[in-house]
């Protein structure tokens, strides 16, 4: 995770370890954060839980700009191509 701003860097290749980290340093700074990217490798994820903070911190501040899931679908090398619905 790298922090610039208003604007957090997350890889896919992060472990739970560090989602962990970042739930924890977003729930107190969700007001205070325009963006969040997800860079490196896009192919391969380590954890899911990842995708289920993104979509729960979209739908918590749904003015944040997560482009990944903007985009609605993301392709795994391992898993093909993850299609998602936000609500």
């Amino acid at each position: 995770m790298t922090i610039d701003g208003d604007v957090i860097e997350i890889e896919l290749s992060d472990d739970i370890e560090a989602v962990i980290e970042l739930k924890e340093f977003v729930k107190n700074r969700l007001n205070y954060i325009d963006t969040i990217n997800v860079v490196g490798d896009k192919e391969t994820f380590t954890t899911s839980s990842l995708f289920q903070l993104l979509m729960s911190i979209k739908k918590t501040q749904p003015e944040i700009n997560i482009p990944i899931l903007d985009e609605g679908s993301v392709a795994l090398s391992q898993f093909g191509k993850l299609y998602w619905i936000k609500s």
